[in-house]
């Protein structure tokens, strides 16, 4: 009886300590064919600019983007925020109150201050299985700004995606943190990575339950993943 009250003490000290960590099993929401809550089309209009790259929608609150590009000086400041154009072209500013970044990986989750409307930005689903070089080359679409590359060979090797041949690689200065998705006529955009540099995106796949634990236990918003072979359209 004694050992039994020592081992619910401990618990309870646990959970007081390391609480945000403890928020229960990861649960993964995965789409339906034919069911998927953002637009089935090829979209363009994806990414936004955050302070000094650029970054994605996953929820009506939550962005993800490079570490990087999220200065600890900003952070510290509360100065962090997306802007983006929403309906009608009209600019929309939303600050960030929360960052959250990956312990290893080049990726920060940002939570903004009030969900994005459906008429402002539509969200994009998120690859669940990892990509591997037996995948073979992926035609994936890079969108930073108003730029839009399509096509691009990118390959998957365990933790990140890499565009092998400079030739390949898109983008410019600034274009940190800007998504690289896969495109499926069944289910949508689906996002794949974000860029690092050089070629080289770390797979979200690969981060898939610390991005699920984080939206869980920082908030409540949706997240919607997709397999491997819905966004390779197989």
């Amino acid at each position: 009886m004694k050992s039994a009250l020592m081992v619910l003490l401990f618990c309870l000290v646990a959970v007081r300590v390391f609480g945000a960590e403890l928020v229960g099993p990861v649960k993964f929401e995965m789409v339906l064919e034919g069911k998927s809550p953002y637009p089935l089309a090829d979209r363009k209009n994806l990414s936004l600019n955050c302070g000094g790259g650029k970054g994605v929608l996953i929820s009506p609150r939550w962005v993800m983007t490079a570490s990087h590009c999220i200065t600890s000086r900003k952070q510290k400041a509360g100065q962090v925020k997306v802007s983006f154009p929403g309906a009608n072209r009209k600019k929309v500013n939303i600050r960030v109150d929360k960052v959250v970044r990956h312990k290893s990986k080049d990726i920060a989750l940002l939570r903004l201050v009030r969900p994005v409307k459906p008429a402002e930005r539509r969200p994009v689903l998120l690859l669940r299985e990892t990509l591997l070089v037996q995948d073979g080359k992926l035609k994936m679409k890079k969108v930073a700004g108003n730029a839009v590359w399509r096509g691009i060979p990118a390959v998957g090797k365990k933790d990140n995606l890499s565009v092998p041949n400079k030739k390949d690689r898109k983008g410019k200065a600034g274009t940190s943190g800007s998504p690289w998705l896969l495109h499926s006529p069944k289910v949508g955009d689906v996002l794949i990575g974000v860029t690092h540099g050089s070629g080289l995106a770390p797979q979200v796949a690969w981060v898939a339950k610390w991005i699920q634990q984080s939206v869980q236990t920082h908030g409540k918003d949706r997240l919607v993943w997709a397999t491997k072979k819905q966004a390779l359209n197989r």
